[in-house]
């Protein structure tokens, strides 16, 4: 089994708009070579010279 999702042709009933984003996750996920701590080491990048903010981790929980 291959780690993209297997897109089957779009029926007459099927959902166009998620299909496309699958792909769309698929495609970008191979660029990093379905590594995700690359993805996001370069999302940080992006994040850092463009100097808006791209991700937004939520805020850490303190421990009781």
């Amino acid at each position: 089994m291959s780690k993209t999702t297997d897109i089957q042709p779009t029926k007459a009933t099927g959902d166009v708009v998620l299909q496309e984003v699958w792909r769309a996750k698929d495609t970008l996920s191979a660029q990093y070579g379905h590594d995700l701590d690359k993805l996001f080491a370069e999302t940080h990048e992006r994040e850092k010279l463009s100097g808006h903010p791209l991700v937004s981790p939520p805020p850490k929980r303190r421990k009781a």
